[in-house]
């Protein structure tokens, strides 16, 4: 009601477009017996039609009730919510023995609801820990939903929130939302610090980089102070009722001070710490004992269901038992016939007689070991009057969440300390006016600043305003590239640039790469290369984060653009090296490269590389994950040590840590290389022939996410707008596909056939038909890449078809042997050249008039990634030998076009030299005999 409120009355300025009718809650409804409160668990289906009927004829909002199984929520309740509040399950339960099961099976019950009223366009906000899967499984159903979710309790330190066996499942949930809002920045630290220690997530100050255990999108992460709604408060205030009860309290304590406190009964409350402080201060002050009274209210709810098990209610039971004999101790030590300086009332009371108490009161104690909001202190600072005799006094826990936004407004103490918090009670007591009306007016001023409402509005702009800033960070599985698009595309351009990544792309990532132990190029792939970065009007760069003399080594002599040290320096195509080493800032690098060595040396198999600009640590070669542990630890020290103010940043890599100057990154380097090679001089946009329909860029890189923005820099500078070539990350699922669930086309064989058809053997037209002789023709011929048919083996695999090692149908083997032969060579000398002539024939007489015709009006952009995995890129490759073959095929096609055009012009010169011949006079030449 609060959130349909503040969108009507124009509060919250990024969702105008929403009206108040269009905002639905779904959640669980809480129900009660009429007798004895006690919480009703089953709902058969008659009550939940009632309920629902209920629900829907009393509030004004659209209400979507959930019926979860009953007495499945006990993870939630009794291993969440204590840990997250510093208290681990006992060891006699076990904290694997509850119901994980069961919360899942919560999570997915909200999933269906949720799924079942949603429209694409609707914001979804999620609150609190019982639902920390939600995100992940509807952003799994709707990978353009907008998820925002509030954690209302504490978030623990990593130390302690790493005891949960199913940390990395709650993580990888929430981390699927838009935004993820706590109550204070503290609770932001340590979410940002679980994150990165438990899943090694990549930070920034304002949330996590998109990654896929983010769920593809980029989080941000906010702190939006919590507050109460004034509104009940003030219409309680002008109750005939409360009045009445003003009055009895006056009478009933006159000439006394009273100390007020209002809990339920749990550990985390602290209230046996309040009454040992309340009695270490009498013990200091025997005096106070005759005019001051402490009352203790513990609000009674049956929060249990009645056949709830027994642990909870002995754990409650304990804990009375301690309270009664505190109490009791103090009572019978410092009390009189006729008045007892403690009392303490566990009942159900009303919201006027807690109301009447906080307006009579003169010292409030909210001093919980750990609580998110204190609403009792910001309750009491609201019910307060600005006059001596009821201007009172707040006492607040240093680990409440509120002691960051009420500090200034209270007297903070740490509950532990028992001397600390007596001589604060006191202090309390006899503080003068001017004093206690100062810390009032601050008080009364922020809770009517932070309220409900404000947290309400708040908190939708941010998902609003993240909304489409995520957007942009989406990443998602791209389709496949087919070999065709590209190479046609190479086919018909004058001018064409190719980039393309080192390691992971030209050499497999698996390669070793040692300072001794250089990495080589294939031969075969190096000479198609060679052939492709020599054709005029044709650039090649290569793009790599390891050290140039490494990268030269491995490059040789090609005529090639050479992007090193992620950034740092770069090799024009004549060979000569240029850096920016002058205009960096390197104080930083020598602490880096010692906390470095520091972990190396603490991890066997890692060790340390050192650039002229970067330092890195990798661990390819270690045991186990405990490198990985490490390496989490590792961004702790980095970001809170040396690079806390150093102008730097962190790469974090999969089996490797880096670090290099901020502002240079290869996407920086490669926008002056495209600008050298395609600008006039001193112009910044590219030349008219190069955003002409007869260029070309193809970029194919395995690139970390954090450097994935070099796909977009190649879009942006060549400024494409044509539906084929806008960046995959960028546009929602369901714009390429209609419906999310659905498989895509290209796992669908031509004429709407399923590829899977012919596979059983029927007819003998299946696309394995051709694998077996032959197979290199009827590669080239029906267009095929290897890339496609490795995904088809990994689909059927997927699938599940058959559990023994030939695969699916039994053909799983022959497909590798079949695939194998054609990856020993996926190179250029493998697929037929054919001759100009054969060429012309087999392309039909027409062929070069329709390729005239068919040039594109913009230069044509390809992005393309290496393997299947969220990106940012428009395609992926299978793997560094489907990109091997692609290569093979465009030096096969340049050289093709090479050989017609060195034709041409040989038959030019012959025609030319008969026609020079013909125009000659012909002479005789007699020879004569003596």
């Amino acid at each position: 009601e609060i959130i349909a409120a503040v969108i009507s009355e124009g509060e919250v300025h990024g969702a105008v477009g929403v009206r108040p009718d269009e905002v639905t809650l779904v959640g669980v409804p809480v129900v009660r017996r009429a007798a004895d409160r006690s919480l009703v668990t089953a709902c058969d289906e008659g009550l939940q039609q009632e309920l629902a009927s209920f629900l829907r004829s009393r509030l004004e909002v659209v209400t979507v009730p959930v019926f979860p199984p009953p007495g499945r929520d006990r993870f939630a309740d009794q291993v969440i919510f204590p840990l997250f509040h510093y208290t681990p399950p006992s060891m006699e339960t076990g904290i694997g023995l509850y119901d994980w099961d069961g919360y899942e099976l919560i999570n997915e019950s909200f999933r269906d609801s949720v799924l079942s009223i949603y429209s694409r366009g609707d914001l979804v906000l999620i609150n609190d820990y019982p639902l920390m899967l939600l995100p992940k499984l509807l952003r799994k159903e709707r990978p353009d939903i907008s998820i925002g979710f509030y954690i209302h309790c504490v978030f623990p330190s990593s130390e302690v929130y790493r005891i949960l066996p199913q940390r990395e499942h709650l993580l990888r949930g929430v981390l699927s939302s838009n935004v993820i809002g706590f109550h204070n920045f503290q609770y932001v630290r340590h979410f940002l610090t679980a994150s990165t220690r438990i899943l090694g997530c990549e930070c920034t100050a304002s949330g996590i980089e998109a990654c896929e255990d983010a769920g593809g999108t980029s989080t941000k992460i906010i702190a939006v102070p919590l507050g109460i709604d004034l509104k009940p408060y003030d219409n309680i205030f002008h109750q005939e009722e409360t009045t009445i009860r003003v009055r009895e309290l006056e009478r009933t304590f006159a000439n006394k001070k009273i100390l007020i406190a209002v809990d339920r009964l749990e550990e985390k409350k602290g209230i046996p710490h309040k009454i040992m402080a309340f009695h270490k201060f009498l013990q200091k002050s025997p005096s106070w004992a005759a005019c001051v009274v402490f009352v203790q209210l513990v609000v009674y709810a049956s929060e249990e269901a009645v056949d709830d098990h027994s642990e909870s209610s002995e754990e409650r039971q304990r804990l009375l038992q301690q309270v009664y004999q505190m109490g009791g101790e103090v009572n019978s030590a410092f009390g009189s016939i006729g008045h007892l300086p403690f009392h303490f009332l566990y009942q159900d009371f009303s919201r006027v007689d807690i109301t009447a108490l906080m307006v009579k009161g003169h010292v409030f104690l909210d001093t919980p070991l750990r609580d998110t909001l204190s609403r009792e202190a910001h309750e009491f600072v609201w019910c307060q009057k600005d006059t001596e005799d009821a201007c009172g006094v707040l006492i607040l826990s240093e680990f409440s969440g509120s002691a960051q936004s009420l500090r200034a407004a209270a007297l903070c103490v740490n509950p532990w300390d028992t001397n600390g918090f007596a001589d604060a009670i006191q202090e309390a007591l006899e503080m003068e006016y001017h004093d206690r009306r100062a810390l009032h007016l601050y008080g009364q001023q922020h809770v009517r600043d932070y309220t409900l409402r404000r947290w309400a509005a708040n908190f939708l702009d941010e998902l609003v305003t993240a909304e489409s800033e995520c957007e942009d960070e989406r990443l998602q599985i791209p389709p496949p590239l087919l070999h065709d698009q590209p190479v046609e595309a190479v086919k018909k351009a004058a001018r064409r640039i190719f980039v393309f990544g080192f390691s992971g792309t030209l050499l497999p990532r698996k390669a070793k790469i040692h300072a001794k132990i250089l990495p080589k190029i294939s031969p075969v792939l190096l000479g198609n290369l060679q052939v492709i970065a020599e054709e005029p009007n044709t650039h090649v760069i290569i793009i790599s984060g390891l050290e140039k003399h490494i990268l030269a080594q491995a490059v040789g002599d090609l005529p090639c653009w050479i992007i090193a040290e992620g950034g740092v320096c770069y090799r024009e195509p004549s060979g000569e090296w240029c850096n920016n080493l002058e205009q960096l800032e390197m104080e930083w690098l020598g602490p880096v490269k010692d906390i470095m060595e520091y972990f190396a040396a603490r991890t066997p198999g890692s060790n340390v590389i050192e650039t002229n600009c970067s330092v890195s640590w990798h661990y390819q070669k270690t045991q186990g994950d405990h490198a990985a542990i490490q390496s989490k630890d590792l961004l702790i020290h980095l970001w809170a040590g040396p690079l806390l103010s150093a102008p730097a940043e962190v790469v974090v890599g999969s089996d490797s840590v880096s670090v290099r100057p901020t502002g240079v990154s290869k996407a920086s380097q490669l926008e002056k290389i495209l600008t050298r090679i395609c600008c006039e001089d001193g112009a910044t946009n590219p030349s008219p022939e190069w955003l002409s329909g007869e260029s070309v860029t193809i970029c194919i890189c395995d690139l970390i996410t954090k450097d994935e923005d070099v796909y977009q820099v190649l879009q942006k500078f060549f400024e494409t707008d044509s539906k084929e070539q806008q960046k995959v990350g960028g546009s929602p699922l369901q714009d390429r596909w209609p419906d999310p669930r659905a498989e895509p086309d290209w796992l669908s064989g031509a004429g709407g056939d399923s590829w899977l058809a012919g596979v059983g053997g029927g007819g003998g037209e299946s696309w394995l038909s051709g694998i077996g002789g032959g197979a290199e023709a009827n590669l080239e011929a029906n267009s095929k890449s290897l890339g496609n048919l490795y995904s088809r083996r990994n689909l059927v695999g997927r699938e599940g078809l058959a559990t023994d090692d030939s695969g699916p149908f039994g053909l799983h083997k022959q497909l590798d042997d079949d695939m194998m032969m054609l990856k020993k060579t996926p190179s250029e000398p493998e697929l037929p050249i054919l001759h100009p002539e054969e060429d012309e024939n087999a392309a039909g007489g027409g062929e070069q008039e329709a390729r005239d015709e068919d040039v594109p009006d913009k230069v044509t952009v390809f992005t393309c990634t290496v393997s299947r995995k969220p990106t940012r890129a428009m395609y992926h490759l299978t793997d560094t030998n489907d990109v091997a073959f692609l290569i093979a095929r465009f030096a096969r096609e340049i050289r093709q076009a090479k050989q017609a055009h060195d034709s041409d012009q040989a038959a030019a010169a012959v025609e030319d030299a008969t026609a020079k011949a013909s125009d000659v006079p012909s002479k005789r030449v007699w020879f004569h005999s003596s």
